[in-house]
């Protein structure tokens, strides 16, 4: 008899799966396509608003029954709209409402629990004025860190060089040479930061910067115009320390450590202008590989600092640095090996190392760790 009906149960459902599959079928002949779907999206739309607009209900009606002492029916009201219903200050409200229930009903293992999940909602959560002071010793029992972040950053570089050893095809005391800052260069890159305490951070960044100067050199008949383009991958390690403004979304912080520079590629573009006494024509030409005469690897100290803007689960950051170059970034030993800089230019490279000025704007992601004060 068992299996009788067992069957015959099988056999309505088929039947009505057939039924459905032949008014869809019979729908997708009168109704486009595209207006199937417009009407689909239409109704979990409005499904999705209605549940939103139910559960705002319900968090009033259960504000409530809280501040009238009915405490029994919160939980059932809240916990479904907490998973799926509400979002922003509302799961907040909520969260809180749900804590102060299980306090009261002395749950406590609940009530933890409840504020573990608040604040993994909302990390940066800070207590208000008008909170219970019940909310407020329990949310005080635990503490939410940051453990590490990810960042992107873009922004503009300026190159000033220190020039370690100067070097000449004439006397070094017969000619005058000056660089300069040419266009400006770009920086665009990512960074990790890991936490340290309230205050200290830990970064790594690797950043794609494309770097450039230009250089006047006037010796013996001719002044000669050069401008060089480098880019590199640069691997800054710094330390941060953070100092967060009273009441405030804005907090300032200083910068220190040392960054390691990979050299990709470098090019120089020469012009030389001869006297017109020489009777010989101006000599220029397309853009020379120099990449042989550069040291791939170079290290710089990194001073610094900048703002942060506090938005949710991270930062808006400005930020502004000063590489300090400490290596010399010309092969000394390759100075005169590339013939054409030196006979058709009259350009000898002086020993120098690369200072720069960095202005970047970024965006910071921060992952949290929540943890009861022991």
């Amino acid at each position: 008899m068992l299996n009788m009906k067992k069957h015959s149960q099988n056999l309505l459902n088929l039947i009505k799966m057939n039924y459905l599959i032949t008014f869809f079928s019979y729908l997708k002949r009168i109704v486009p396509y595209k207006l199937i779907l417009i009407l689909c999206l239409f109704i979990e739309f409005s499904v999705t608003l209605f549940a939103q607009d139910n559960c705002s209900f319900k968090l009033e009606e259960a504000q409530k029954l809280y501040e009238s002492g009915n405490l029994d029916s919160i939980p059932s009201m809240l916990n479904p709209c907490i998973e799926k219903g509400f979002s922003g200050d509302e799961l907040s409200r909520a969260y809180k409402l749900l804590i102060l229930t299980y306090l009261f009903e002395d749950n406590q293992e609940i009530a933890n629990y409840t504020m573990f999940k608040f604040l993994e909602s909302f990390p940066e959560y800070e207590i208000k004025a008008n909170d219970p002071v019940e909310l407020k010793y329990l949310f005080n029992t635990y503490h939410t860190i940051p453990l590490y972040s990810i960042g992107v950053i873009v922004g503009a570089n300026y190159s000033y060089i220190r020039v370690m050893e100067p070097y000449s095809l004439a006397n070094t005391n017969n000619y005058s040479g000056e660089y300069s800052v040419s266009s400006m260069g770009y920086q665009a890159g990512i960074q990790i930061k890991r936490y340290i305490n309230e205050n200290i951070e830990i970064n790594l960044d690797a950043i794609y910067t494309a770097k450039n100067f230009d250089y006047k050199l006037k010796q013996l008949d001719s002044e000669i115009e050069y401008k060089e383009d480098l880019t590199m991958f640069s691997f800054p390690l710094t330390g941060t320390y953070d100092y967060r403004f009273k009441n405030s979304k804005i907090s300032s912080f200083a910068r220190l450590g040392v960054n390691v520079d990979y050299l990709m590629s470098a090019s120089a573009n020469f012009k030389r202008n001869i006297d017109d006494d020489a009777s010989v024509d101006d000599i220029s030409g397309s853009d020379i590989e120099i990449l042989q005469d550069r040291n791939t690897i170079n290290v710089s100290a990194v001073i610094g600092g900048g703002l942060k803007y506090y938005v949710k689960k991270g930062y808006i950051m400005f930020d502004v640095r000063y590489n300090i170059g400490l290596t010399n970034t010309v092969i000394s030993e390759n100075r005169f090996t590339n013939d054409e800089k030196w006979a058709k230019y009259n350009y000898v490279d002086d020993d120098f190392a690369m200072n720069n000025l960095f202005v970047s704007v970024g965006y910071v992601f921060s992952f949290y760790k929540t943890k009861q004060k022991k």
